[in-house]
């Protein structure tokens, strides 16, 4: 997963938790407002429906007491009464009755009642400018409204709903000008609101933990999504990669099979058509060359079959490699052996150089196979009557072998492809000697399993060294 998904997965996981914090926050305040809005209105409704009961009895009568004095805005000539056992009592109208049921609310329960009006008839029933401002409002139509304000350091919840005129009380308003079913006031309810808000505020503080808690656990599975996804890309990408250089390595085989082989297979064809149509028409000395063409082709395309062969099991690792120690001369003699014929053919001669007394800590097969094939490549190159000098030394725990020849040499642009399967190009050698072009690249993986490395060094017109070392000394 690239750098830019991951900024864009991680911002649309803020983005959701954002969301979803503040539709909860939200719902949180809504929940609260609506538990206060359900539990003034039950405040309200049981206050009309106690002023409802009074009203319907006109009114009702207590005893007089320090309390309980008789309302001077209350026009009624049955207002005191005595009773049959001499006992004073008052009337107690629907407002009057709500005044005191609001003063035990405000004693006993910190909830208060206030009945109010634009036009108030008793100076304390004056509205406040919050009053004044909903009262207002309730003319218009508004229904109900909830505040929270600040008093001192605590804060309120006020309730506030609208009083309609009955026609019972028209007896006491009538003169203000209130006809039946005008607002002529209201009834706020206030009572401390911090139980409330504090309540909100520790759900609000644990809403945002939790939130921000669910905000890191999806940062980290989304950065470990991408850690663990950029791993399995990579190691995707690297199959695909190694998958890819498998397939180009396939065609590259079929390509030497192709070409290389079906060029000398031509050639032996040719000559034995010539033959077998024309053999009385060429003289001895002709016949001789072309079975020394087809001999040459024959040995080439053998070289080429083993060489694939051997290059086909390093790819799949089917090369065992089984370090001993090996007398280095005796392993250079053995690897050659067979091919002292070409360089006798071509008049060159070998220089063999190495000391009997060093000892070499290798796979003998591959060994002698970058040995043969290195010794192939200088006769290949080397002209008629040309040297090759093989020679040894030592440096710290390596042996440094070097074959040296007299050839054509190889342009330095050219050097460093001389390894890679892509730019492997078979070269003829100066007596039109055929290659497979992957001679060197077999031998720099066979050094590299002996734990050793291979180089090479040229210049044009005046030869090449094959360089390769490797160790005298066993390897942890």
């Amino acid at each position: 997963m690239k750098r830019k998904h991951l900024i864009s997965l991680l911002l649309v996981w803020s983005f959701l938790i954002g969301a979803s914090f503040s539709w909860n926050y939200y719902l949180v305040d809504s929940n609260n407002e609506m538990v206060v809005l359900n539990k003034s209105r039950s405040f309200f409704d049981q206050i009309l429906i106690t002023r409802s009961w009074n009203s319907e009895h006109n009114g009702i009568y207590v005893p007089i007491t320090d309390k309980t004095q008789p309302n001077p805005h209350l026009k009624d000539s049955l207002k005191n009464i005595t009773s049959t056992n001499g006992i004073r009592l008052t009337k107690i109208n629907p407002s009057y009755m709500t005044r005191q049921i609001a003063e035990l609310n405000k004693n006993n329960y910190n909830l208060q009642f206030h009945i109010t009006s634009l036009k108030p008839i008793r100076p304390e029933n004056k509205a406040s400018e919050i009053e004044q401002e909903a009262l207002r409002e309730f003319e218009y139509g508004l229904k109900e409204t909830l505040q929270l304000y600040k008093n001192g350091s605590s804060s309120k919840y006020m309730y506030m709903a609208p009083l309609s005129t009955q026609k019972s009380c028209l007896e006491c308003h009538k003169h203000q000008g209130y006809k039946e079913g005008d607002i002529r006031g209201g009834i706020s309810i206030s009572f401390p609101a911090d139980l409330y808000t504090n309540g909100v505020n520790k759900q609000k503080l644990s809403l945002g933990i939790i939130h921000f808690l669910i905000l890191l656990l999806g940062y980290t599975g989304i950065i470990f999504y991408h850690r663990t996804s950029r791993k399995y890309f990579s190691i995707i990408n690297s199959k695909n990669t190694e998958l890819n250089r498998i397939i180009y390595t396939k065609d590259k085989f079929f390509s030497i099979i192709a070409h290389d082989l079906r060029s000398p297979l031509s050639t032996i064809l040719g000559y034995l058509d010539l033959l077998k149509t024309d053999y009385n028409n060429f003289t001895k000395e002709e016949q001789i060359d072309f079975i020394n063409e087809m001999d040459m082709s024959a040995n080439n395309s053998f070289k080429l079959l083993n060489n694939l062969l051997l290059w086909a099991k390093s790819q799949q690792n089917r090369i065992t490699v089984n370090i001993q120690k090996y007398n280095l001369l005796q392993i250079t003699t053995e690897a050659i052996e067979a091919y002292l014929a070409g360089a006798t053919l071509k008049k060159i001669n070998v220089d063999l150089k190495i000391s009997i007394d060093i000892f070499v800590y290798s796979d003998s097969f591959t060994l002698q196979c970058v040995i043969s094939n290195l010794f192939n490549n200088a006769i290949k190159f080397t002209p008629e009557n040309g040297t090759i000098g093989i020679k040894a030394k030592l440096i710290n725990n390596f042996a440094e072998i070097q074959i040296i020849d007299s050839g054509i040499g190889i342009p330095e642009s050219r050097i460093e492809k001389l390894f890679k399967i892509d730019e492997s190009i078979s070269t003829k050698g100066t007596n039109n000697e055929k290659g497979t072009g992957l001679g060197l690249l077999l031998c720099k993986e066979f050094i590299e399993k002996n734990h050793g490395e291979l180089r090479v060094e040229s210049e044009i017109n005046k030869g090449t060294k094959a360089i390769f070392r490797i160790p005298t000394t066993p390897l942890l």
